[in-house]
């Protein structure tokens, strides 16, 4: 299974070598391809994370609060 973070570091590298190698049409076509999935994977797990904060945010403000 992989990390957002491996995968952003993917994704990264990818960038690079698009940009400082010029790969032919064949192999651009691959690393787009990749990294468009790479992309959609680390929404997916931003969106995920941002839904859990969310809930664990509401959790503490559901929880009794103590007079000090």
């Amino acid at each position: 299974m992989q990390t957002y973070k491996e995968a952003s570091e993917r994704l990264e590298e990818i960038v690079q070598r698009i940009e400082h190698e010029s790969p032919d049409v064949d192999e651009l076509t691959e690393l787009v391809a990749e990294a468009v999935k790479l992309s959609k994977f680390c929404t997916d797990k931003l969106t995920k994370a941002d839904k859990q904060l969310e809930a664990l945010i509401a959790e503490l403000d559901e929880a009794p609060k103590e007079e000090a």
